[in-house]
């Protein structure tokens, strides 16, 4: 029930539509924010999103097995069970964290017995209710309660872009199992004309049209597709496992691969300047920072004076009333420099998340830059690929008719077979390695491309 409350404010808090990130951080995020706005590229001053982008790119692949494939990995997958225990540790720890504000209220009580010679025994008791409390005058535990509130957030943000990062290994596996389907039926389509081939070679041979060398040449050739086509299903086989276990299905070997489907849709141009609020890495990275400046600002606040009140009203063992207050005052001295190493500890922590948030930043800019430049140059060669294949299996068509008919010989067409096969493949690898790199491109810019829809004003 807990990790179910947990998970749903999770997706009100980073799922919420267009709704932004509630982004509080310190002065210091905000100021390695423009810091690093300022050192980005000129083309990422346009953005094609506005605001929090929309978790639905998987809808652009129109396919409906991945989309289930998706959807039983969040369920299933165990690291993203272990995220989500993550952020029920980390509001505990808020909540214990938080119970320092307020009052305490124990019930106490003892009783002593003492039995000597010469006054005989004597015994003594008493049961009362306490209630103390640490009046909160500097901010201390309201920093490290803020701290902590704000580590709670990074928490679930992380746990939202392991789910977005499960969703885009599944759809990376998918594809690659697609990709190894299409090979692995190419394969088989491949040995298939080189025993036909084979065939035709031994018939001709045995009236004297053909040699045995050439027989010979072709027979190896079939040895070599029967190779091919065993490598390509063990291929597919072990991609198979790996995408189970990715989901959590392993080992029910019940997925069966699918050709792969072509890229559809263009990529908007420019680049989204507000990255740095929709990218969820990027969130738990600015939010960690803030934490580690409230932690910073409370252990500095351990060098100023505390004090506690504490009251308690109960019986002793005569049933005499007691009722006393008590109050006190506790300020370090001399502690060995224990709270100014706490205080150089948090510091070094505060200077560590803010050059961690700079990092992401960063490499979240690379990961988008570099999956827009290959979303272009992928597209490029599928176009030179699919001219490749066509050239390239027109030209070993018309060198097997030739050789037929006695023009040329065997090794002419399997030059020309090897092309075509080759130039086959490699088209197969390009197209899975554009799917793969739309979704690279998906998780670096943190959704899809849809604009997020104006919200309707009231009348």
């Amino acid at each position: 029930m807990i990790r179910k409350i947990l998970l749903s404010a999770t997706a009100a808090v980073l799922l919420g539509g267009c709704t932004q990130y509630n982004v509080t951080p310190a002065k210091e995020v905000h100021q390695a924010t423009h810091q690093n706005i300022a050192q980005a590229p000129e083309h990422f001053q346009s953005s094609f999103v506005g605001g929090k982008v929309q978790d639905g790119w998987l809808r652009n692949f129109r396919d409906p097995i991945l989309n289930r494939l998706v959807k039983e990995g969040q369920q299933h997958n165990p690291d993203l069970l272990l995220a989500a225990t993550r952020i029920e540790k980390s509001a505990s720890i808020l909540a214990l964290t938080h119970s320092g504000m307020m009052p305490q209220l124990n019930l106490v009580g003892g009783y002593t017995y003492a039995n000597k010679e010469l006054f005989g025994h004597h015994d003594s008791g008493s049961i009362a209710l306490s209630l103390g409390w640490e009046p909160d005058l500097w901010g201390r535990v309201a920093n490290a309660v803020a701290s902590d509130a704000e580590m709670t957030i990074a928490t679930m943000a992380d746990f939202e872009w392991a789910r977005q990062s499960l969703s885009a290994q599944t759809a990376r596996a998918w594809f690659l199992l697609g990709s190894d389907k299409m090979i692995y039926d190419f394969q088989k389509q491949v040995l298939y004309i080189q025993k036909k081939a084979a065939k035709v070679l031994a018939e001709r041979a045995n009236i004297g049209a053909s040699n045995m060398r050439d027989v010979h040449m072709m027979r190896g050739m079939v040895a070599e597709a029967q190779d091919n086509v065993l490598a390509a299903r063990m291929m597919m086989e072990q991609d198979t496992r790996a995408l189970e276990t990715l989901i959590g299905r392993y080992p029910a070997n019940a997925i069966k691969a699918k050709r792969l489907r072509a890229v559809t849709g263009n990529v908007p141009s420019g680049i989204p300047l507000d990255l740095l609020n929709r990218r969820a890495d990027i969130v738990a990275a600015q939010f960690r920072v803030a934490s580690a400046f409230h932690k910073t600002e409370s252990m500095a606040l351990l060098k100023l004076p505390r004090i506690t009140l504490e009251g308690q009203l109960g019986a002793d063992v005569i049933q005499d009333t007691i009722a006393r207050f008590i109050g006190g005052i506790f300020m370090p001295v001399f502690d060995a420099g224990r709270v100014d190493a706490l205080i150089a500890s948090a510091s070094a922590d505060q200077k560590a998340a803010l050059a961690n948030y700079q990092s992401v930043v960063l490499n979240a800019y690379r990961e988008v830059e570099n999956s827009l430049a290959n979303d272009r140059h992928l597209m490029h060669r599928e176009r030179y690929l699919n001219t490749m294949v066509h050239e390239f299996k027109t030209a070993y068509d018309m060198t097997n008719e030739n050789y037929k008919i006695g023009q040329g010989t065997i090794l002419d067409v399997l030059n020309a077979q090897s092309k075509w096969i080759n130039a086959r493949i490699l088209q197969t690898q390009v197209r899975k390695e554009r799917l793969v790199n739309r979704v690279n491109l998906h998780l670096a810019l943190g959704g899809s491309f849809d604009h997020c829809a104006p919200k309707k004003k009231a009348k």
